[in-house]
Parts: C-alpha cells; sequence; structure tokens
C-alpha cells in the first residue's frame, strides 16, 4: 500500500512539474498614472493617478511566453487648451476638460526572458489591448463656463485600442512590470466642437502573485 502511494505520488510530480514550466496564473494589483494627448500644438495637461486590477495567464514557451490578461482599470485625466474660435477668428477659447473612465482592458502581451535565473527572471514585453468602457465621467469648461451639456453619450467609444510595452522582474513566485500603455485611437470625439478628440496613454506598475 505504502508502494502505491509512494508511485501515485511521484506519478503526480511528474505530471504536475511539466505543467507548471508550460503555464502559471495569478492576480495582479497596479498604479497607473494617466496622460491625455492630442492633435493640438499648445495644450496643459495634468496626469492623475488611478488603479487596476485582475489576472494573467502566462504560456511559457522557452524563453518567449504568451500572457493574456484581464483586468479593471480606473483613468483619470485633465487637459486644457486654447482652439480657434469659429465665430472669431482673431481670437480663441479656451478649454478645460476633465475625464474620469472606468474600463475593462484585455492586453494579449507577447514576452521574451533576457535573463533566466532559478530565482529570478528579467522579461521585456509587448502587444496589443482592447478597452471597454464601463463608466464614464466627463466635465467640459469654456472660457470658464460649464458646457459639459454639450457632450453626449454618442461623443464616447465603448471600446478603444492601444499597445502596451514594458519590462518585468519574476522574483519567486512574485512578479513586478513597468510599462506603457499607447492609445491607438480617441475614445472621446466631440463633433460639435471642431473635432476635439482625445486618446489614453497610461504609465503603469503592478505587482502579480504566480498561484500556480
Amino acid at each position: 500500500m505504502k508502494k502505491l502511494i509512494l508511485l501515485a505520488g511521484l506519478l503526480w510530480i511528474g505530471i504536475s512539474l511539466p505543467a507548471q514550466n508550460l503555464i502559471s496564473f495569478g492576480p495582479k494589483v497596479g498604479w497607473n498614472s494617466t496622460r491625455l494627448s492630442k492633435d493640438y500644438k499648445d495644450y496643459l495637461q495634468d496626469m492623475k493617478s488611478g488603479f487596476q486590477g485582475g489576472i494573467f495567464f502566462s504560456l511559457n514557451l522557452d524563453k518567449f511566453y504568451v500572457q493574456p490578461e484581464g483586468y479593471f482599470s480606473l483613468k483619470r485625466g485633465t487637459f486644457e487648451s486654447s482652439i480657434e474660435d469659429p465665430f472669431n477668428p482673431a481670437g480663441s477659447l479656451n478649454v478645460k476638460q476633465t475625464v474620469r473612465l472606468q474600463t475593462v482592458d484585455v492586453p494579449l502581451l507577447l514576452g521574451y526572458r533576457l535573463l533566466d535565473l532559478k530565482l529570478a527572471k528579467l522579461r521585456l514585453w509587448g502587444g496589443p489591448v482592447a478597452s471597454y468602457v464601463l463608466d464614464k465621467q466627463y466635465t467640459l469648461s469654456i472660457d470658464g463656463v460649464d458646457q459639459s451639456e454639450r457632450i453626449s453619450r454618442d461623443d464616447f467609444k465603448d471600446a478603444t485600442w492601444s499597445v502596451q510595452f514594458g519590462a518585468g522582474l519574476d522574483l519567486l513566485m512574485l512578479t513586478f512590470d513597468v510599462g506603457y500603455d499607447f492609445g491607438l485611437d480617441n475614445f472621446l470625439t466631440i463633433r460639435n466642437l471642431n473635432d476635439l478628440s482625445l486618446k489614453n496613454n497610461v504609465f503603469f506598475c503592478s505587482l502579480g502573485w504566480r498561484i500556480y
């Protein structure tokens, strides 16, 4: 009986070790700072802090790995600019916007391990990200007058695309990542205000725990 138990234990170890080398997953949390970008030359931006949290799943292929993720993210930012006044060609309008978005972000990352030691691994990674808007809060003021009613739900996109890139360090079961999320398309286009548009650019740091 003891031999059978020992044999079963050895068999389980033999099966589980390759699986642990092949796949891993776990939770991760992080801090982010959002910067709103646009195409106008003269502008001021205020980076706002937010947070993110979710899960990751890694498929390990020697030095390369594929890692889909899913997490909730809070992104905030303010933006000030001057645009031409359509009713006064010689003048301009001072525009201030404040944005608060709650999104579900789904990255699909491809990574490469530059350094692979027994206790520590250094990684580089990048890939596309789909962001789905759950909730949005937006304010708009023009020359100090609240004009938020000029924004409709049709001015917001329900989903946007971006590209992430960054570096990470694995230490035992913990993962540390620093990255940048570069927005590819506008999440807000104000069609009745000279086509004013905004993109999300997000710097973030995250901590994960590989539970398998």
